[in-house]
């Protein structure tokens, strides 16, 4: 009876423990599967979080790693609320960005002197953008052109930085007109002191809104 007891009895008594056991690595197994898709879904270096319901929170990229979908701005249906934020004028906007297009680029008058020739022209300034400046940078190149001839031949370039007052800052409601004198050796060039025979280049540079 003892063996018995020990033999059938003990070996039905047995099997609910290697049932659980594997219904045991069955769990460790799902667990670990849930573990590497939360590791897996992980992007830009933030760490999804884990609710109650097993669902990871924080999925949008722009929550700042862990602010919650409620808060303001989170969940992108705050209406005109983050308008303020988002439209915020920046220190300094891209020069492609910025919408100052140079118009038109004459050359005034050139003249020798000293060992150097200066070349004079009138710059003129569209700002089709949405911000109003306080502080815009040209680059203006000047070029000869010899006589008889098309292509132009670098002579020299000049950097221009305009500045504008608060009461009078340059906004899209009309144009605006720069003098630039670019200055380079006379020797650099055989071509005449004519101002048909020069040319001037601009672009903007730099581009700070107020």
């Amino acid at each position: 009876m003892t063996r018995s007891a020990d033999g059938a009895d003990g070996r039905d008594a047995d099997r609910p423990v290697r049932r659980a056991s594997r219904r045991g690595v069955v769990a460790v197994g799902v667990a670990g599967l849930l573990a590497g898709c939360l590791v897996t879904s992980e992007e830009g270096g933030s760490t999804p979080r884990q609710t109650e319901n097993g669902t990871t929170g924080g999925s949008d990229a722009n929550d700042g790693g862990g602010s919650d979908g409620d808060e303001t701005g989170s969940d992108g249906d705050g209406g005109g609320s983050d308008g303020g934020a988002e439209e915020a004028t920046p220190d300094e906007v891209n020069p492609d960005g910025s919408g100052l297009v140079v118009t038109d680029a004459t050359v005034r008058d050139v003249t020798q002197g000293g060992g150097w020739t200066r070349v004079r022209a009138r710059l003129t300034v569209e700002n089709a953008g949405r911000f109003e400046y306080g502080t815009i940078e040209f680059r203006a190149d000047a070029y000869a052109v010899p006589r008889g001839s098309d292509e132009r031949e670098a002579v020299g370039f000049a950097s221009v930085t305009r500045r504008f007052p608060r009461d009078d800052r340059f906004g899209g409601t009309r144009s605006r007109s720069f003098e630039v004198t670019i200055r380079f050796e006379t020797g650099g060039t055989p071509v005449r002191p004519d101002a048909e025979r020069y040319a001037v280049d601009a672009a903007v540079r730099r581009a700070e809104p107020l």
